[in-house]
Formats: C-alpha cells, structure tokens, sequence
C-alpha cells in the first residue's frame, strides 16, 4: 500500500516506478506468476535507500525462460527542518494543492519546500493558516513568506503602506491602454514604493543594513484570467491550466527579474501561499479582511483593460485594472545572518529585528 505502481500492471510492461516518503525504509515484494508452473525470484522484504531503488522480479518458466519486471521505487530524501532567526521549523513532507482551479482546504499548514526555482536549490514556503511566521521590523508587523534559495528571509508587510492609503498602481488616465501598464516597472506602484521605502527603511542606517537588495523580484507576464488575453510578445499560461513556481525570466517583452531592496509578492507566491483564482479563503496567513491588495504580476491586455493581479478582503486571487487604486503590501528580502533581539513568531511574541 506504500508503494503505487505506475503504470498499472501489465504482463506486457517490464518496467514499473512508484514513490515512497522517506519515512518508508522498506517494502515487502509480493507478486503471482500467471501460470502455476513458473517460478518467481526477487520476491519479499526489500530495503529502501534514498533515492532510486531498482528492484528487479524474475518470471522463470517451465522451459526456463526468463522475462525480468523492474519495480523502480524511489525513496526521497530526508527533509531536515529549517532554522529560521533560530527557531526549528519542520518541513512538511507533502505535495501541496497548487492548481488554481482546486481547493486547498485539506493541506497541511506549515512549511513546505520546493525545488522550482532558477537554480534548482531548495526555497522553504510558508502555507496555509500559519501562525508562528510574525516578524516586527521598522515598526510594522510582518509574516515571513519563504526562505529563498540564498538563505536571506522574505517577509510581506501585514497591511499597506501609507496606513493602508490606496495607491493608484499605473497613473495614466487616457482609454488607449496597453499591456505596457501592467508592468511594475513602469508603474506609480514602483515608484509610491521605493519612496516609502527611502523614507522608513533605507535612511536609517540600522534597518537599512539588515536588508538584502538584489534580484528578488519578478514581474514576468506569466499567467492570465482568459484565454484571450494577451501581452504583447510574452506567452501567457491561462490560469486553470497554470502551475505555478519560483522562476522568473525575461518574457516575450523582456520583461522579468526586477534588482532592488523592496518589492511587491508574485501571483505565483500567494498561491503557494495558500490563494486561488476567485475562490474565497480566509484560512491562509496573507489573508486580510481589511484590504486589496496587489501583486506584482501582469495579468495581460484585452481591449481597453491592462490588468494586475491582486487580492480582494475574501481572500481570493482575481483581475484588477491597472489603473486603478489599491494597497500595497511592502516586500523585503532580509539578510541570511540577520540576528533577532527577542520573539518566538508568534502574533503576541513576533521575532524582533531591530
């Protein structure tokens, strides 16, 4: 029962794989042959290693022929846990539901890990209803998002800058939209951003040194709300038929990873996170009744609309103008050796980086 093939068996198939968790460090191998005078070989307990086990199964028939059936079983590796500013963090060992057009309600809360990222190297994701990710930095409360593949820490603020002001994202006004408003970097957002920025983080040399800036951030046109929509140059995924992940590269309109020390969160991020596509969900931890709020992510061009992602106060992922008003959810990177001064990550008693 630890062990599903795949395929389903077939006398005609020889080769066979199906994965285990690493807890699985054995199996026992049973199997029948079709006729009562043949013999079968390879039979019983099997121990596991981590990784690829070949286990291979001998039909020997009357005649002494021989035909060979590969149970190709893979072990995964241990999942060690995650410090984070200290704390011991599990790493759950579970494929999360990441298909926009699902619900994610049976997911285990907690810390995953994954490997879709530009340089294959493991980033650790905060999703679900999470209670223990709260950061207090600069004054203002934050959840810690994932650990990148660097080690630095991202955090999203838990409300907008500004007191929640709401903030135009792109400031044109005329009716001739184009896809070209929906980019971050040529947004007011950006600008709004970097300015509130400069006056709460980066003039004060003590915060200022605990930020990472680089390239963080990502404002790839990558998925989209319909069919057809477009984006000038760059190939949009429509959003039942989209997987997420943590790469970023330029698309069609060399448009991608964006350098700098604050940004905004990703459409794929907050379905990691725990957000779908216009389905309500109050049980993951960027859920904010209070606010809109957006992302940084293009959601393409139809006639006269340019659209972003954003979410709304239920907690769902849905298409926002571009040239409308919203929050704006600060994001940083801080740095991996970043040391806190008190706290334990929870709402009462959040890790305090001073």
């Amino acid at each position: 029962s630890d062990c599903t093939l795949d395929p389903a068996f077939n006398s005609a198939t020889t080769e066979y794989s199906c994965t285990v968790k690493n807890n699985i460090s054995n199996v026992n191998v049973n199997a029948t042959a079709t006729s009562t005078k043949s013999k079968v070989r390879g039979l019983g307990a099997k121990d596991l290693v981590e990784g690829k086990n070949t286990l291979p199964i001998r039909v020997i028939a009357e005649d002494g022929s021989e035909k060979i059936y590969n149970i190709n079983i893979t072990r995964k590796q241990a999942l060690q846990n995650v410090s984070i500013f200290g704390k011991k963090f599990e790493v759950i060992d579970a494929e999360p539901t990441l298909t926009t057009s699902s619900n994610n309600t049976t997911d285990a809360s907690g810390l995953y890990a994954s490997t879709d990222t530009n340089t294959g190297k493991p980033t650790y994701y905060f999703r679900g209803n999470v209670n223990n990710n709260y950061v207090s930095f600069a004054g203002q409360t934050w959840r810690i998002v994932r650990v990148n593949e660097d080690g630095t820490i991202r955090i999203v603020m838990q409300d907008g800058i500004n007191n929640n002001a709401d903030i135009r994202f792109n400031l044109n006004n005329d009716d001739n939209h184009n896809y070209t408003y929906s980019y971050y970097t040529n947004s007011n957002a950006k600008t709004t951003l970097e300015s509130w920025y400069q006056t709460n983080i980066e003039s004060k040399k003590n915060l200022a040194n605990s930020v990472a800036t680089g390239a963080y951030y990502c404002e790839q046109a990558k998925v989209k709300p319909y069919d057809s929509w477009t984006s000038g140059n760059a190939v949009m995924t429509t959003y039942d038929k989209y997987t997420p992940d943590f790469k970023c590269e330029s698309d069609g309109n060399g448009k991608g990873v964006v350098s700098s020390s604050v940004g905004l969160l990703t459409y794929d991020e907050v379905v990691y996170a725990g957000g779908y596509y216009v389905k309500d969900n109050s049980n993951y931890y960027l859920y904010n009744s209070a606010i809109y709020w957006c992302t940084m992510s293009p959601a393409g061009f139809s006639g006269s609309t340019s659209g972003i992602w954003y979410i709304d106060n239920n907690g769902h992922i849905s298409l926002y103008n571009a040239t409308g008003s919203i929050k704006l959810r600060a994001v940083l990177n801080l740095k991996a050796d970043i040391q806190i001064s008190d706290g334990d990550g929870s709402k009462n008693n959040p890790f305090v980086v001073e």
